[in-house]
């Protein structure tokens, strides 16, 4: 004999595959909060039949469940960095195509698909370096936590130096570098140059600011600070504006 169903009114099937699929849906576009929101500014002020149609601010909480979703929220920031770029780089295309390139000729462009042009791998790019490093300075995080709590003295013990590296207070920000990889999704042009450059040049910067905040530099003259990066950044343009006159555009 069957035994009886211990939740009848759930839904069974197609209809409880769906549910499941629509409140993923729903979880990874907005959360709780945001739709309480969305729902006081924008849909109490529209019509009835929408008002009517709309879920209450409590029906959905209850479906999504996003209170406390870390990944839920990193996945939601990941999209929307995501829609926005493409969003903001094909209206760009659009302005400097039918406005500010109006009345010279037209290049023919080659045709390509969309998982190949050069604004979604970008917008990709940039989404996903987003979410990697939410997601690997969580995960650093909490395994330098349970690293050293009291469990883990036999693996401490037993791996000295593994353990001293994954309990340092940099391991989560070294680990979370490691989503600067998905760079690698855009195209090998002059942007990603350009980009890869000024990642470094503000992790230099910011090294140095952590250094000098935590006391490295007291003995330094007053003078000395990183206005002194001046001189041989222009130094260098001079020296290539003179010497390298094909590396200027013309």
């Amino acid at each position: 004999m069957a035994s009886a169903d211990p939740d009848p009114d759930r839904p069974q099937g197609p209809s409880r595959i769906n549910s499941i699929i629509l409140r993923n849906t729903l979880r990874y576009t907005l959360s709780a909060k945001e739709y309480k929101n969305l729902h006081e500014y924008l849909v109490t002020r529209s019509p009835k039949i929408i008002q009517r149609k709309a879920l209450p601010p409590q029906r959905y909480s209850t479906i999504v469940q996003t209170d406390g979703d870390f990944n839920a929220a990193a996945v939601r920031a990941s999209l929307r960095v995501f829609v926005s770029l493409q969003t903001g780089l094909n209206l760009w295309d659009m302005v400097n195509e039918y406005i500010l390139a109006r009345g010279k000729p037209k290049k023919p462009k080659p045709k390509t698909s969309i998982f190949k042009s050069s604004n979604f791998r970008l917008s990709l790019s940039l989404s996903l370096i987003l979410l990697l490093h939410r997601l690997l300075y969580r995960f650093f995080w909490r395994l330098r936590k349970n690293l050293l709590s009291k469990d883990a003295t036999p693996f401490r013990r037993r791996n000295p130096r593994v353990s001293k590296s994954l309990t340092s207070r940099l391991a989560p920000a070294i680990g979370a570098s490691l989503a600067g990889f998905a760079l690698s999704i855009h195209p090998s042009d002059q942007l990603r140059i350009t980009i890869a450059i000024y990642v470094a040049t503000r992790a230099i910067e910011f090294t140095y600011n952590a250094f000098e905040h935590d006391g490295w530099f007291r003995k330094k003259p007053w003078w000395v600070g990183s206005w002194m990066l001046m001189p041989f950044a222009t130094g260098q343009l001079l020296h290539a504006f003179v010497f390298d006159r094909d590396c200027f555009p013309k």
